[in-house]
């Protein structure tokens, strides 16, 4: 059974949660932009990013895109897609 971990007001870590329960967390949500989920080896994070976040995010990107563009290098911005390793029970949805 999971058991909290700790919490703020943006985010909650479970753990003992099995990597089947964060397969099926992350079926459920596909269609969602929130919240994000971050798993690692039976810890899960479940945050909803803050305004401030998305803020520095977006201009973190800008920044890199236009450094990218100006070293002439080819880069993709792959928004808020789920990388995970199944082997390493971890995995973590990066943000747009």
């Amino acid at each position: 059974m999971a058991a909290p971990l700790s919490q703020s007001e943006d985010s909650v870590i479970l753990r003992n949660v099995s990597w089947r329960t964060y397969e099926d967390l992350l079926s459920d949500l596909a269609n969602q932009s929130a919240p994000r989920l971050a798993f690692d080896r039976g810890a899960l994070e479940i945050m909803s990013p803050t305004p401030e976040h998305e803020k520095y995010n977006r201009t973190i990107a800008l920044l890199v895109e236009v450094a990218a563009e100006e070293m002439g290098l080819d880069i993709e911005n792959l928004g808020s897609a789920t990388f995970k390793r199944k082997d390493l029970r971890d995995g973590i949805q990066a943000h747009k």
